[in-house]
């Protein structure tokens, strides 16, 4: 769980773990509104999309891995985004409307893969870093 303060000492929380769970449901929907089954979550490589999230926001930069073998996965989407007062459902559907909206990650999320990892990571200042691998 993070807090986070905004100007005029409004805050609030935001569930990281909650917003990883609405990205994985939100992929799953729209998977199998699209006529694809859904994906089982892994929770074998959920530490290493963290990190990996982690690493791009100390970092500030999109960066994909550089061997898929070495991270356990066939293919990888990585995201930036400015979470502003949203929830974690509006977050999780953000996440998707924005991959959905790119054809090389649209490609990922309907092919035939069984599993999916999310690792997100939120920054003090709201910045939402998501990693997502699928095998």
């Amino acid at each position: 769980m993070v807090t986070l303060s905004l100007m005029h000492g409004y805050s609030f929380s935001i569930d990281t773990l909650k917003v990883e769970e609405e990205i994985f449901n939100k992929i799953n929907s729209y998977r199998v509104e699209n006529g694809k089954s859904k994906l089982k979550y892994s929770s074998q490589m959920v530490q290493a999309c963290r990190n990996h999230s982690i690493y791009m926001s100390i970092n500030g930069k999109l960066e994909h891995v550089k061997s898929l073998r070495e991270v356990n996965a066939s293919a990888e989407i990585i995201q930036y985004n400015y979470t502003l007062g949203r929830t974690e459902l509006e977050i999780g559907q953000d996440v998707l409307d924005i991959f959905i909206e790119s054809l090389p990650h649209k490609k990922i999320i309907d092919s035939d893969y069984k599993e999916i990892s999310v690792g997100v990571h939120i920054t003090a200042d709201e910045d939402i870093w998501v990693t997502i691998r699928f095998n």
